[in-house]
């Protein structure tokens, strides 16, 4: 039966990680099932849920804890228990606005109040044309619970997004 390890790394970001990475989990016998990989401005990050036996874990464990300085990398692991699946409707919220301090931790409270599950979420500051000032990008994909209704559910976001002096789109994903 196939086991789970998620893998969790950290370090200065240079050409070939990923490939160095993988090849690593791939020598060991070990699949690559979910990953999330950025270089957060010159910081490689890396998420990884790789899949096999208790055998093959194992080697992929010891065979990432040797190359890690190699490949300047800080590494941490979970053999995480298989969770229940969760029931929902998934729907993609964006937002855009000027940068400030708090918006992530007000909109996933908003989400969290409404019992609604992140599945994704990604921001991005990046300079914006003509605006002389950087833009605040937030995307989350979450799980609308069918309970919820999506009308009232848009017409809150809305609402928090005035309050945040942003901007607000929220689809079916």
């Amino acid at each position: 039966m196939s086991q789970e390890l998620v893998v969790t790394a950290m370090g200065p970001d240079r050409p070939g990680i990923a490939s160095e990475f993988s090849g690593h989990v791939h020598a060991a016998g070990g699949n690559l099932a979910d990953s999330r990989m950025v270089n957060l401005r010159g910081h490689f990050a890396l998420l990884v849920l790789v899949e096999g036996s208790a055998e093959v874990l194992a080697a992929v464990e010891k065979r990432l804890e040797g190359a890690a300085p190699s490949m300047k990398l800080v590494l941490d692991f979970a053999r995480p228990s298989r969770p229940t699946a969760r029931a929902g409707v998934p729907f993609r919220l964006k937002t855009y606005s000027m940068d400030q301090p708090g918006i992530v931790h007000r909109i996933t409270s908003f989400l969290h109040e409404q019992e609604i599950n992140v599945e994704e979420l990604e921001t991005r500051l990046e300079s914006a044309p003509f605006m002389g000032s950087p833009v605040f990008t937030l995307e989350i994909l979450m799980l609308v619970p069918p309970s919820r209704s999506v009308h009232d559910l848009r017409r809150a976001l809305e609402t928090l997004g005035g309050s945040l002096n942003c901007d607000v789109d929220l689809e079916p994903a």
